[in-house]
């Protein structure tokens, strides 16, 4: 996509000396050691998990810059949301054109940056791995889940959401239901029933049945089955205890569905 900015030149200079490379690559360990610092003693989850991915991206870009080409823009580089901004943009002045195939394409690179952008996913893997399970941990996982639900706004393309899911990584998955969570239009069957009946802990199932909560009625079939099978399959068995959240959602969902 032509983002009004000139082509760099095949035999340009290499972006970075090695003396800077290790400068760089110093300052990006730096900082991800403070990120990941941050992740034990803050509750400020945009920050701490920004932090980290910053310090992998800086020694990422010192270790591979002279391979990247980088986008510039009036001589500014680009970060990932401007980029995502910049295809929105394109996308609106495509569809005033008339030309709806550019408008779809636009809107679909701009979904793909702005879920690349995400850190939410890292730093719920690095609490899971590190913190002991209890109250404080599930604390710090819901306000990840807040994040996410704010990060879903102005995206429509359910199939990005559920190709999020499908890597298989615990915080994609995660990621991945609180952005329906959030914005129900962008939930599939496969990965809700998927994370209620196979869940990678109880969490991520309590938080699949929430999402499938919001979502189920706005499916359709046989999508809208799969996902009502997946939660009485679940009820079923052992869903934590009588009481339990997941049990309550599971039966809520039935109940609203007529399916109980």
């Amino acid at each position: 996509m032509d983002a009004g900015g000139t082509e760099p030149a095949l035999n340009a200079r290499p972006v970075i000396t090695s003396g800077w490379q290790g400068v760089a690559v110093t300052i990006g360990f730096a900082v991800l050691v403070v990120g990941a610092i941050a992740v034990f003693t803050t509750d400020n989850a945009v920050g701490s998990a920004a932090l980290v991915t910053s310090g992998l991206l800086i020694s990422t870009l010192a270790v591979f810059a002279n391979h990247i080409s980088a986008i510039e823009g009036a001589g500014v580089k680009l970060s990932m949301r401007e980029r995502a901004g910049e295809a929105l943009a394109n996308s609106r002045a495509a569809a005033a054109n008339g030309d709806v195939e550019q408008a779809d394409a636009d809107r679909r690179e701009a979904e793909r940056l702005l879920l690349a952008s995400g850190a939410v996913a890292s730093r719920y893997e690095a609490l899971r791995l590190t913190q002991p399970s209890g109250w404080d941990r599930t604390s710090r996982f819901e306000d990840l889940m807040r994040v996410g639900r704010e990060q879903s706004a102005g995206l429509t393309q359910p199939h990005l959401v559920s190709e999020l899911f499908a890597t298989g990584t615990d915080g994609n998955r995660v990621y991945a239901l609180a952005l329906i969570q959030g914005n129900p239009v962008l939930a599939e069957a496969e990965p809700l029933a998927e994370a209620i009946v196979r869940p990678r802990s109880a969490f991520e199932q309590y938080q699949a049945l929430v999402a499938a909560q919001r979502s189920v009625d706005l499916l359709a079939d046989p999508g809208r089955d799969q996902v009502l099978s997946a939660v009485q399959e679940v009820l079923a068995g052992p869903l934590g205890q009588s009481s339990s959240d997941r049990r309550t959602v599971a039966r809520h969902i039935l109940e609203k569905s007529g399916s109980a």
